[in-house]
């Protein structure tokens, strides 16, 4: 599962985000908080651009948008843990960072966007336009981008990003040419189908039969040292102001509190908002709205008599990003949903059920649970997210000062050794000294994360220098140079147990290989795949349809297979070929062909295609030849929240 919702994040990556809008205005879903329970929301911009910034607020939008983007997609199989092992805040990060390196290169193009272009494209989106047709006036329009976290600013400069950012595209599409042969040869690519039932034989069923002597790890060993070269390692002593333990050490009064809450009134300020709880039926192929309305009768009666409405939800609702939670929306200001459904519920008491109503989405039932008048948030209600932010500020700023602090007196004191180091740990609070294990550029630093500047500031120190301060995922870093291990052959006793699994695998290959070699022979002689499948003692498998460059169902991601299939006609069988050490055979059972007449019809289309995916090439290429020579950062507290990794996918 967790395959397709990559393979199809790939079509959501930052190229998509440059021309799709994503803007969420009407969404039956509590996002709750974007930051994971326990983290601290990042104070600094999320990513640094050149002299530009991805602001946090744009992240945690953007973020929030594809979440629920994915959730509509997906339904309940889709949630934050899966969202993380998938990828998506890092494609949003750098869907962003992408933003502003167009946004840039727009400038360097010397493309502006007016005041009334940007003023037409808002007129253009539906929830801005009234029953009438026109523009929904001022003040709702104010107060439907509050509702979704925006400023009237930070709205149309959104949409002024997004005009430049087709402006650039439309530049680039403009100078590509599109050859008949590309057209022809990715339209074939797309309409040449096959679909095959298939066997694999895992190399790992052979491992009883195979041993690694000796000689022969020893002999492969020889062959191989190349490639089993260590590049240059290195090993680091470090101070850490650990922001945590520095947190630990401060204490904030009342009044303190108070201070920050009197002087930041818009951060409390909160519109009249319900906590209701709804029931959804759709209506489509599946249900008309007749059948709605008798079953949304039938659901009334039941509740009526007593039964629970979250138990109801949880077992009735269509609506998948609520019904897990007892059809619970949380709280919702006003313009945060669709209109019919908005009055419905603000019109409600608490207690009250009410509906059905009918949207766009289908038929409803709500209940309205609680209600918050609009106002402030009470002192009382905010001054433990005041506590936690202010603490949060001042540990990174006491980290920052101390590392500061620190690095003046190892120079001026000449403090470069290990022991020096370990005796500051020692009489400083909040200061750990640690030592990393020989790693190399690219390896994960153990505490630290993999590709992160301190090991980019590792690999410029000389033997014992120590660095300047360095901010990390933890907090603030003084590193020193302790060894630098050079690049070398290790010795055969150092790897020999990598080497003799490698001999291993390799050999289990090839048994298997030669099997399934003797299993195509027999196909050959006119045997079947089933008979060969259950003299082997495995199982006949299915794909589906797909094309040259598409991925097989059961076998991921393989051009080979594709290719090969391809290649032939019904009923031809192939193999063997390897697949993630496994041995293959197949059959083709579907084969759909290139139809002349039908690419004649299709072949603007099919070349627009083309376009689109060339222009896409290019940009990736533009973004990450700009992303080099701008020197994106990211927000290291950021990055540990999500426990992100940079850098564009795609």
């Amino acid at each position: 599962m967790l395959k397709v919702f990559r393979d199809n994040l790939k079509y959501l990556s930052w190229v998509l985000w440059l021309v799709i809008v994503v803007f969420v205005l009407f969404v039956f879903v509590d996002f709750g908080a974007t930051v994971p329970t326990g983290s601290t929301i990042p104070t600094d911009d999320a990513a640094t651009v050149g002299d530009m910034d991805v602001t946090f607020g744009e992240f945690e939008r953007s973020y929030r948008q594809a979440e629920e983007t994915y959730r509509q997609i997906y339904g309940d199989q889709f949630n934050r843990e899966l969202a993380q092992q998938m990828g998506l805040p890092m494609t949003v990060l750098d869907s962003l960072v992408a933003d502003k390196i167009l946004l840039q290169e727009a400038d360097r193009m010397g493309l502006r966007v007016t005041d009334e272009e940007v003023r037409q494209a808002i007129l253009e989106y539906p929830a801005f336009q009234a029953a009438s047709g026109g523009f929904i006036g001022e003040e709702r329009y104010r107060q439907i981008l509050r509702s979704n976290g925006f400023t009237v600013d930070s709205f149309e400069q959104m949409i002024r990003t997004q005009l430049l950012g087709q402006m650039v595209r439309d530049v680039l599409s403009a100078n590509l040419f599109i050859s008949d042969d590309d057209v022809l040869a990715s339209y074939k690519d797309q309409v040449e189908q096959a679909k095959i039932r298939f066997v694999q034989l895992p190399a790992s069923s052979m491992a009883d039969e195979v041993v690694a002597s000796p000689e022969e790890i020893a002999a492969y060993f020889e062959e191989h040292k190349e490639e089993l070269r260590i590049p240059e390692q290195r090993v680091v002593d470090y101070l850490l102001l650990d922001q945590n333990a520095l947190r630990d050490t401060l204490e904030l009064s009342e009044e303190e509190l108070f201070d920050y809450y009197e002087a930041n009134p818009d951060e409390f300020a909160q519109e009249e908002q319900i906590r209701a709880r709804h029931i959804l039926l759709q209506v489509g192929s599946e249900r008309t709205e007749e059948q709605a309305e008798e079953q949304m009768s039938a659901i009334r009666g039941r509740l009526e008599a007593g039964e629970d409405f979250a138990a109801l939800a949880t077992e009735l609702s269509d609506d998948p990003g609520s019904k897990t939670q007892g059809g619970d929306l949380g709280f919702f200001g006003r313009g945060q949903m669709i209109a019919e459904f908005e009055e419905a519920a603000f019109n409600a008491q608490p207690g009250e059920v009410v509906g059905p109503v009918k949207t766009n989405f289908g038929y409803h039932l709500i209940r309205v649970e609680e209600r918050r008048d609009a106002g402030r948030t009470s002192f009382t209600d905010a001054q433990e997210q005041i506590r936690s932010r202010l603490l949060a500020q001042r540990a990174q700023d006491l980290a920052e000062s101390k590392a500061t602090e620190l690095a003046e007196r190892i120079d001026k004191e000449g403090l470069t050794t290990r022991e020096a180091l370990q005796l500051l740990a020692d009489t400083e609070t909040g200061v750990t000294f640690l030592t990393t294990p020989a790693f190399s550029l690219e390896d994960n630093v153990p505490g630290i994360g993999r590709g992160t500047g301190f090991s980019a500031v590792a690999f410029e120190l000389d033997q014992d220098e120590v660095s300047e301060p360095l901010r990390a995922t933890a907090g603030w870093t003084l590193l020193r140079l302790a060894e630098i291990r050079e690049p070398r052959i290790p010795a055969l006793d150092d790897v020999r147990d990598e080497v003799a699994s490698t001999v291993r695998q390799e050999k289990q290959m090839q048994l298997a290989t030669e099997r399934m070699v003797e299993a195509r022979q027999r196909l050959d002689a006119g045997g079947s795949l089933d008979e060969v499948a259950e003299e082997l003692g495995l199982t006949v498998r299915e794909s589906g349809q797909f094309g040259r460059g598409g991925s097989v169902a059961g076998l991921g991601n393989n051009p080979e297979v594709a290719s090969a299939a391809l290649a032939l006609d019904i009923g031809d069988f192939a193999g063997p070929l390897t697949h993630e050490n496994q041995a293959l055979l197949f059959e083709v059972v579907e084969r759909q062909r290139f139809d002349p007449q039908e690419f004649e019809a299709q072949k603007e289309q099919a070349r627009e295609a083309v376009r689109s995916e060339k222009l896409n090439r290019l940009l990736a290429s533009l973004v990450t030849q700009r992303r080099d020579e701008l020197g994106v950062t990211y927000d290291e507290q950021l990055l540990q929240n999500f426990n992100l990794v940079p850098g564009i996918e795609g």
